[in-house]
């Protein structure tokens, strides 16, 4: 049986666990995942938002956009993790802004602090909400239904509602969520989290519907990430590197990227 993972926050470290098998199943020992050539995307001169970019997805998407040249402004509501992060990336090409992007209001004020500091916006990648697991649906405490709600849908609502509109008429701007396998199956004892990266599929598509005029994207990352939070001796092989994530999003915002019409991306793909 396949594994994937879980964070601890007892030990500081993620757990292996049977993964549910309805999942597809693992690629055989000898293949490896091909995502995206280092070096082939140029970003220089471009300035992109990771919203979320605090986080362990988020920082790998940082990264990869600072690899391929990008100045980059990342989000977070802790001060401390922008901090872990700054040192983390050590790059010049990388400015920290805190906020609480759950409120409209605050997230304009930090979008427009961007745009004074950096100029413009030519991108932004959303990597907001996170894992969930717990009781089954009808056992589940509506307050804790209403916080994924708001940390993995209304998130997103709120980030588009502000950012987009600072992207309209400008020549190649892009708009990217991360998701996850939540999203194409529906696992059981993390059900909001599968509603919720549903609804967030929905939400993209209504506005590609819409016809904002700005390229749009869900990159779905289909394995766990290895980053510098785990221990890469306690890996599958065909698990993502954070690497590979930052690389594979490179591509994507880029102006060349071969699938501008493509709303959901899957990483690796099918």
């Amino acid at each position: 049986m396949r594994t994937c993972a879980r964070w601890s926050p007892t030990t500081g470290r993620w757990l292996r666990r049977p993964k549910y098998s309805v999942l597809r199943p693992a690629r055989p020992p000898e293949t490896s995942v091909d995502v995206c050539q280092a070096g082939v995307v140029d970003l220089e001169g471009r300035v992109f938002v990771v919203a979320g970019g605090a986080g362990v997805a988020g920082e790998t998407v940082a990264s990869g956009l600072l690899r391929h040249g990008a100045a980059v402004a990342v989000t977070s509501r802790a001060e401390r993790r922008l901090a872990d992060v700054r040192e983390a990336l050590g790059s010049s090409q990388l400015h920290c802004f805190t906020g609480d992007m759950s409120d409209l209001a605050a997230t304009e004020a930090i979008r427009d602090e961007i745009v004074e500091t950096l100029g413009r916006i030519d991108g932004v990648v959303a990597s907001l909400g996170g894992w969930w697991e717990g009781p089954p649906l009808t056992e589940l405490d509506p307050a804790i239904w209403h916080r994924i709600v708001a940390d993995n849908l209304t998130s997103h609502f709120i980030a588009a509602r502000a950012f987009l509109p600072a992207l309209f008429g400008l020549p190649d701007a892009v708009y990217v969520t991360l998701g996850g396998v939540g999203a194409t199956i529906p696992i059981p004892h993390a059900a909001p989290v599968s509603v919720t990266g549903a609804a967030q599929t929905r939400l993209l598509a209504c506005l590609a519907a819409e016809h904002t005029g700005v390229r749009l994207h869900e990159v779905r990352i289909m394995t766990p990430i290895v980053t510098r939070h785990w221990d890469r001796a306690d890996r599958e092989l065909e698990w993502l590197t954070g690497e590979q994530v930052g690389d594979y999003l490179a591509q994507v915002v880029s102006d060349g990227f071969p699938e501008p019409d493509q709303l959901v991306l899957h990483l690796p793909g099918p």
